[in-house]
């Protein structure tokens, strides 16, 4: 599966989110976020999570739509979203179709090398590793994050190189802004 870019049209999808809510993105003239994960026990995933969470108000002041996209099941996602009390949907693709239409297959075994290059987030996220984490799928799955325009065109492709790579909020407002 190839990557995809700036300029290409974003894959449409028909799915639901944990909660049986149907979600049909790139429909109401917004922005859209697409945010991959790596598993629902993922610490880095966490703190990401936590982040868009402490942010929504921003997106939303910007008309950008959150989707947020796990390979873990439905019944392990309700366990570990009961932590997150996410505004925005949190979508279980457990066959990875939506991760294969987007590129998203890639996994690291470098990845927890590259990691060592930032220590702080290292740190930040061991102490965010959820207790009872149960080991799902594949632990070297890298992270992934789309901006996708109202007109269903994505404007910024980031695949992460390590297990906490992701884009600053701040880049992500400002391409919106400067559009």
């Amino acid at each position: 599966m190839h990557h995809l870019k700036s300029g290409d049209l974003a894959p449409t999808f028909n799915t639901t989110d944990i909660y049986g809510n149907h979600i049909t993105p790139f429909q109401d003239g917004k922005w859209t976020f697409l945010s991959f994960h790596r598993f629902a026990a993922c610490p880095f995933c966490v703190i990401r999570t936590n982040e868009l969470i402490q942010n929504v108000e921003k997106f939303s002041e910007h008309s950008i739509n959150i989707l947020s996209f796990w390979p873990s099941n439905r019944e392990t996602m309700r366990r570990f979203s009961d932590d997150y009390q996410a505004p925005f949907p949190l979508i279980s693709d457990e066959k990875r179709k939506i991760y294969t239409k987007y590129g998203v297959t890639k996994s690291s075994k470098l990845a927890a090398f590259r990691l060592l290059l930032h220590p702080a987030l290292a740190l930040k996220a061991l102490k965010h590793k959820p207790k009872n984490e149960e080991l799902e799928i594949d632990q070297a799955l890298l992270p992934c994050e789309f901006l996708v325009n109202p007109d269903g065109k994505i404007v910024l492709a980031h695949y992460g190189k390590h297990y906490g790579d992701h884009l600053t909020l701040a880049a992500l407002i400002n391409l919106v802004k400067n559009a």
